[in-house]
């Protein structure tokens, strides 16, 4: 999951969406030096990384690109989950996909002070470019995946996968419509004491 999935995910707790969205930025041993609210959320992130990382019904989809390029697949499959998402947020979520967004980043907007500059800028181009309600278009994925693939020279070959995702794209939706109220289930689970610290 991308940061819509995560935001989802997380509920409506605000230490839990703060965690779902510096667990991109803040790495080391939980709790660490973190407040316990915000350590759950981090918490909660890592764990849903590691649901998608190791389902083997997401894994499968790797293989709908070429094997030089099958190694990008989960940064470009994590985009394109929140693209799915978009795309049916009401159906999945019973509520609507702006305003979510909306209450979603002015909580973090609240929480600015906390965080650091890297995830500052992250939140500020969220928030300016209204980047979340544009996931439901392929063009904002499409843009998304650029902007990955231009951080780091090794990320260059993400550039590639878009044309070719975008034909299966049919079949990577089924499989997250599959797969997203499972996610759903176990996070909720997670959060009622069952793997939570």
């Amino acid at each position: 999951m991308n940061y819509l999935g995560h935001f989802v995910l997380a509920g409506p707790d605000r230490d839990l969406r703060l965690g779902a969205f510096l667990g991109d930025f803040i790495t080391g041993p939980l709790p660490g030096p973190h407040a316990p609210g915000l350590a759950r959320g981090l918490a909660l992130h890592r764990f849903i990384d590691r649901l998608t990382d190791s389902d083997p019904v997401f894994r499968e989809l790797k293989g709908l690109a070429p094997a030089p390029l099958r190694r990008f697949m989960p940064i470009a499959l994590d985009v394109i989950f929140d693209h799915c998402l978009a795309r049916h947020f009401s159906t999945l979520t019973q509520s609507d996909l702006e305003p979510f967004c909306e209450e979603v980043i002015q909580e973090l907007r609240e929480s600015e002070a906390l965080m650091p500059a890297p995830a500052r800028a992250t939140l500020a181009a969220l928030a300016t470019h209204r980047v979340l309600p544009r996931y439901r278009h392929w063009e904002a994925i499409q843009a998304t995946l650029e902007r990955i693939s231009q951080r780091r020279p090794r990320l260059g070959a993400l550039q590639a996968l878009p044309p070719l995702l975008e034909e299966a794209l049919p079949t990577i939706e089924a499989v997250f419509l599959t797969r997203f109220p499972v996610l759903e289930a176990a996070c909720e689970a997670w959060k009622h004491g069952a793997d939570s610290p």
